[in-house]
């Protein structure tokens, strides 16, 4: 490595050091909450109910097309439900949460302050990766692998806001995807509804709790 290479890397860590000193107070305000974890815990033991019964349906029935149709539109919608009122509570939420810190500040305030600094080259390719996990896993005739490929992508995404926030719920959350979702690629297509549940609904719970616990030491509301 020469000397204009050493400088300009010294640059980009110095700019990376600005954008977390410049992120951290919105981004910290905005997570640093009991109620969010509060509603992941809830949603995750949700989901693993719902992902557990649709798995004793196919078992009862012998497979995912014996399944009455009535069924499989009530399991769906639920599901469609649950994913649509999770990102309004989201969206709402953080939104809240911003204008705390800042009267201006939004839902879109956070977006930037996650995506317009130097973490983004973090983040971004993490989220290419999950726009394309589903494509191959279609594409190579394993459509279930699209649950556990996302989960692997998402894991690195996870982990580094973590990074940026300093929070250890987001960490082992994303540990928690990455490890899971490499150990269900041997095993996902037996039981995909069960995998899913494990590893989507099992990451809100460890989400959930350890956030929870955190916030229970710190005494945030």
């Amino acid at each position: 490595m020469d000397r204009s290479e050493l400088d300009e890397l010294l640059r980009e860590v110095e700019e990376l050091k600005r954008a977390v000193r410049r992120n951290n107070p919105l981004l910290r305000e905005v997570v640093s909450t009991r109620f969010y974890p509060a509603i992941g815990l809830a949603y995750g033991l949700l989901f693993i109910l719902l992902c557990a019964a649709a798995q004793i349906l196919i078992a009862r029935y012998g497979s995912a097309a014996s399944v009455p149709q009535g069924w499989k539109i009530a399991a769906w919608g639920i599901f469609g439900v649950l994913l649509l009122g999770g990102g309004i509570v989201k969206w709402i939420f953080f939104s809240k949460r911003a204008k705390r810190l800042d009267a201006e500040a939004n839902y879109l305030t956070v977006l930037r302050a996650v995506y317009g600094s130097s973490w983004v080259h973090l983040i971004l390719p993490a989220l290419i990766c999950m726009i394309f996990a589903p494509v191959a896993a279609i594409l190579s005739g394993h459509p279930w692998l699209m649950v556990a490929g996302l989960a692997i992508a998402w894991a690195f995404a996870c982990n580094t806001l973590g990074l940026m926030v300093q929070r250890l719920e987001y960490l082992l959350t994303g540990w928690y995807a990455l490890l899971s979702g490499l150990a269900s690629l041997f095993f996902f297509e037996t039981a995909p509804f069960l995998w899913s549940g494990v590893i989507w609904g099992g990451a809100l719970v460890v989400y959930g709790a350890v956030g929870l616990a955190r916030t229970r030491r710190s005494g945030e509301k």
